[in-house]
C-alpha cells in the first residue's frame, strides 16, 4: 500500500486576507489539501470547525464558476461532483488560480481512479 502524499495546499481567498491560525479574531476560512488519495477540507469558523474529505477515485466531474469580479481577482469556486453518498456535491470557495487548481485535482483524480482499477461507462 502506498503512502499518502500532499500534492497541493490552498485556501479561500477573501480579498487577499490571509487566514490567521492564532489570535482572538479568526476569519472564517476553508483550508484545502489535495493528496494523491483525497481532497481534505477543513472549515474554520469563529465558533466551529468542520473536517470533510472526498476520495479522489470517487470524483466524477469538476467545474469552475466565476463572477466578473472573481475573474478580475483570479479567484473562483471549484465544484466537485463525486460518487460520495453523504455529500456528492462540494464547492471549494474562492480559490486562487481556480483553473490551475481544477487541473491539478483532475489529474490527481484520474491517477487515483486508474490506480484503483475503476472505469466508468458513459452513454454518449
Amino acid at each position: 500500500m502506498s503512502e499518502e502524499k500532499t500534492l497541493l495546499e490552498f485556501e479561500t481567498d477573501y480579498f487577499g486576507i490571509k487566514g490567521n491560525k492564532e489570535g482572538v479574531l479568526k476569519i472564517p476560512k476553508e483550508h484545502y489539501t489535495l493528496t494523491n488519495e483525497r481532497i481534505l477540507i477543513r472549515k474554520q469558523g469563529v465558533m466551529t470547525k468542520t473536517l470533510n474529505d472526498i476520495e479522489l477515485f470517487k470524483v466524477k466531474d469538476i467545474s469552475v464558476n466565476q463572477t466578473l469580479t472573481d475573474k478580475v481577482r483570479n479567484v473562483g469556486d471549484i465544484v466537485v461532483i463525486s460518487a460520495n453518498e453523504s455529500n456528492p456535491r462540494i464547492t471549494l470557495k474562492k480559490v486562487k488560480n481556480p483553473h490551475e487548481v481544477k487541473e491539478e485535482i483532475r489529474n490527481a483524480a484520474k491517477a487515483a481512479t486508474e490506480k484503483a482499477g475503476i472505469s466508468y461507462k458513459y452513454d454518449l
